[in-house]
């Protein structure tokens, strides 16, 4: 039985199988040609046929029709646009008005100065963009519901890649939401129970384009007390003119140029991602080794700011939101047996650069707040100017009691990659009345090499001498009176190397290395990585070596992981295995089956047995749930001496003008989207999103300030809804939780046979109107009419070129569980 369901049509009627393009400006000959359909080739059935209409180039019925609207080839936006019949030439053409043309980035001052429009002109007029723009071009292609417009290129705005209008951002919603991570996880060995518990938020409350956000997390583990703490808290709100955000509460400054740190006040700031895609920041992927079934929790500036399980083997997280746009991360390894380990990861941004005539800025000024140190005032302001695409000039300053700092650097794009570099001098003075100063110089540097496609992500060098103080390390020398001299810097370098091998597969290198005034030895990690496949199977190796200054807790790691698909299914099993060595640690073979339990793969699971030197034998299982309003996993293993638990859930809760909505855990941005009254309907994101009892359902992750088309998957429509629309396209801000409505109608859906009185078809491409006028659909070549959403009792009309005819109709209670019901209809001349 064939799916009938329409999709982004509104009072239309679409002609399936005849042209799919039309011309709707006389811009040449064969626009203006009638086209002429071979009726022995259509008249399979031996009906009458009549399609004087469509022979006039029209595939579509007037009507209002959500389409795609291109500009030279681009796509611009989608909205409804309508379609009227001209009565001169029988062709239907679309409604264009001038604020349409502005929207797309035609350049309407260069219209009005060249004469082409009246600078008078009102935004509201409709125009013929063919007549009006010498050059320019109309086409409608129906397959695609896709308008495309031509225009030459003297009349568009330049823009740059990823550029969207911000007359098309979008504020969002007044709405409160709570995003939580819950982790819990319990060890026994040898009669000893050890607990690990965590709960992560995040809140936030938009209202009248303010940003409210909240971050705080309890922890706590066996033999300590549950301690919640607050990351920060803090309002928002953009400023449009200025490309940028003011903030005020507990903050982060900008890292850019200074080191960030965690302050009570206020904040002028730029908003890169108001600008286009000429500037992409530096996002942390966290890496390492599990040798067993761990707990991994990420620290930024004291604060917990992520955690998660992880099985034993090489892991990857990529989903952290640090606080700062600078500052270490602390990576920290929790082993089920007890065992700790920890390392640090740089985290800041790729070289400072940014294009001809554009800058950056920040204006922060408030108390230093950590908790048990002094809360001296500052401030601190911030500027990136591009002189050229290829130069850029940056620098700043910081002031506060006793404490002075001034940067001054460069950054140059080049052929061999994109490098800055700059010098921060310190003056300080300590509590003892000692006096400091000294400099820092650092070296940013990016490349990808196109030819071997090798990314350098980042590669960071920077050198301090002896008197030279960050402002938290001033902060520290008023706290411990210099005690911690030693843990000052002297140099740093951090490396991370991405290469693809093609179809060989892609390895990775990563590499941080530390020395310290009056500290021996440095401390060094590095990690490397490679992964490929063979047919449908995928294999991988991994080797990490972490080094402190003393040398005790230095330990090297290596593991080798392989995965076989069984079956070629979509939600294909697949067996694995894993290897794991470790210098000073364990050293374990696993091996399993993994795979999905449902169609949807929303429901995973894994079941494993493995052996180490030290726990002998083992064996586990683990679920994993993705459902509409949250995502929950939970494992178990044990061994000869361990028992591991650990159990996770993720969610949100939305409270918005029209009830709660839970979801699925959320990014930074995002969407809620309404299908009225209409549940289970999901969207092509996700597998496992789906609207609630009401129509609700919350979509995570949406880019701020670019275009996103969220998509409805219709295949999760029934049979009596119908949607006029199922993609709804978003800009949102940072931040912003913004709607998407879907207009939807519950009917019948019902194919009426047709015959005339006389006993003959009516004529293929008749068109079906309701008793109010409206255009309903056409009649196929078999005479049959598919209709939705019709009363149970009424009258259709069906016009052609040479008659027309009325059928007067009476439905039977419906049958809900048929995609469509079919009856016979006489119609009456």
């Amino acid at each position: 039985m064939p799916t009938l369901t329409k999709v982004r049509k509104v009072n239309s009627a679409l002609l399936p199988g005849v042209s799919c393009v039309i011309s709707l400006g006389v811009t040449a000959q064969a626009a203006a040609t009638e086209v002429q359909f071979n009726e022995l080739f259509l008249n399979k059935a031996g009906t009458s046929i009549d399609l004087k209409y469509f022979e006039n180039g029209n595939t579509v019925q007037p009507g209002t029709y959500n389409v795609d609207i291109y500009l030279n080839q681009s796509l611009s936006k989608r909205q409804d646009i309508n379609f009227i019949l001209d009565s001169s030439t029988g062709k239907v053409k679309p409604i264009i008005r001038l604020a349409l043309l502005e929207e797309l980035g035609v350049d309407i001052q260069r219209l009005e100065k060249d004469g082409v429009i009246p600078p008078t002109a009102d935004n509201s007029q409709i125009v013929d963009v063919v007549t009006l723009i010498k050059g320019a071009t109309v086409e409608f292609e129906v397959t695609r519901l896709a308008l495309e417009i031509s225009v030459p290129q003297i009349y568009v705005k330049r823009q740059v890649r990823g550029y969207v209008d911000p007359s098309l951002w979008d504020q969002g919603l007044t709405a409160f939401y709570s995003d939580y991570q819950a982790n819990f996880s319990r060890n026994e060995m040898s009669g000893n129970r050890s607990d690990y518990r965590y709960l992560g938020l995040r809140n936030g409350f938009n209202f009248a384009g303010w940003r409210l956000r909240n971050e705080s997390a309890l922890t706590g583990s066996t033999g300590t007390k549950s301690t919640f703490r607050s990351n920060r808290s803090y309002a928002e709100h953009d400023l449009l003119s200025l490309k940028g955000k003011f903030a005020v509460g507990e903050l982060y400054s900008q890292g850019e140029i200074f080191d960030s740190v965690r302050f009570r006040g206020a904040q002028i700031s730029s908003d890169v991602g108001m600008l286009p895609d000429n500037e992409i920041g530096y996002a942390p992927v966290v890496r390492g080794i599990a040798e067993t079934n761990a707990t991994i929790e990420v620290r930024q500036n004291g604060y917990v700011i992520y955690s998660t399980s992880v099985p034993p083997g090489a892991f990857e997280i990529s989903d952290i939101y640090p606080s700062g746009s600078n500052g270490d991360l602390t990576i920290r390894i929790i082993e089920a047996d007890g065992l700790e380990r920890e390392y640090t990861q740089a985290y800041s941004y790729l070289p400072v650069m940014t294009r001809q005539g554009n800058f950056r800025y920040s204006l922060a000024a408030g108390k230093y707040t950590y908790d048990g140190q002094p809360s001296p005032t500052f401030t601190q302001g911030t500027l990136v100017y591009g002189l050229s695409n290829n130069l850029t000039m940056y620098g700043g300053g910081l002031t506060a009691q006793d404490y002075k700092a001034a940067n001054v650097g460069v950054g140059v794009n080049s052929g061999i990659g994109g490098f800055s570099f700059d010098i921060t001098n310190s003056h300080s003075k300590a509590l003892q009345g000692k006096t400091d100063e000294g400099q820092s110089a650092r070296f940013l540097y990016s490349k990808t090499f196109n030819a071997t496609d090798t990314s350098f992500t980042m590669v960071g060098y920077r050198y301090s001498t002896a008197g030279y103080r960050t402002f938290s390390q001033h902060v520290d020398d008023l706290t411990y009176l210099n005690q911690q001299s030693s843990s000052r810097q002297k140099s740093r370098v951090d490396m991370n190397i991405n290469q693809s091998l093609g179809q060989r597969g892609s390895m990775y290198a990563t590499l941080g290395e530390a020395s310290y005034w009056n500290r021996q030895g440095r401390t060094r990690n590095w990690q490397f990585g490679y992964s490929s496949s063979l047919a449908d199977a995928s294999y991988s190796i991994a080797i990490a070596r972490t080094e402190s200054s003393g040398g005790s807790n230095s330990d090297t790691q290596l593991t080798a992981s392989l995965s076989i698909p069984l079956g070629r299914s979509a939600r294909t099993h697949r067996v694995y295995a894993n290897a794991l060595a470790s210098q000073h640690g364990d050293s374990s073979v696993q091996s399993g089956v993994s795979g999905y339990l449902n169609e949807r793969n929303t429901l995973s699971y894994s079941v494993q047995a493995g052996h180490s030197k030290q726990s002998g034998n083992s064996s586990g299982i683990g679920l994993g749930w993705d459902t509409p309003t949250s995502r929950i996993n939970g494992n178990y293993n044990q061994s000869r001496d361990n028992k591991h638990m650990d159990l996770s859930a993720g969610g949100s809760v939305v409270v918005h003008r029209d009830g709660i909505t839970f979801g699925q855990p959320l990014g930074e941005t995002f969407a809620l989207i309404e299908v009225p009254d209409v549940s289970g309907v999901g969207v092509d994101s996700s597998a496992s999103i789906r609207t609630n009892r009401k129509g609700y359902a919350v979509v995570p992750y949406v880019q701020p300030y670019r275009y996103n088309w969220i998509n409805l998957d219709t295949a999760t429509l029934d049979s009596n809804t119908e949607v006029s629309e199922s993609t709804v396209m978003l800009v949102p801000t940072r931040g912003a939780i913004v709607k998407a409505r879907y207009a939807s109608e519950q009917g019948r859906r019902v194919q009426f046979d047709l015959k005339l009185d006389s006993g003959q078809r009516i004529p293929f491409g008749a068109q079906a109107h309701d008793a109010q006028g409206k255009a309903l659909d056409i009649v196929d070549n078999l005479s049959r009419l598919l209709v939705f959403g019709i009363d149970d009792q009424g009258t259709l009309e069906l016009r052609w070129s040479t008659g027309a005819c009325k059928a007067e109709y009476q439905l039977p209670a419906a049958h809900r569980e048929r995609a469509y019901e079919r009856f016979e209809l006489l119609c009456r001349t």
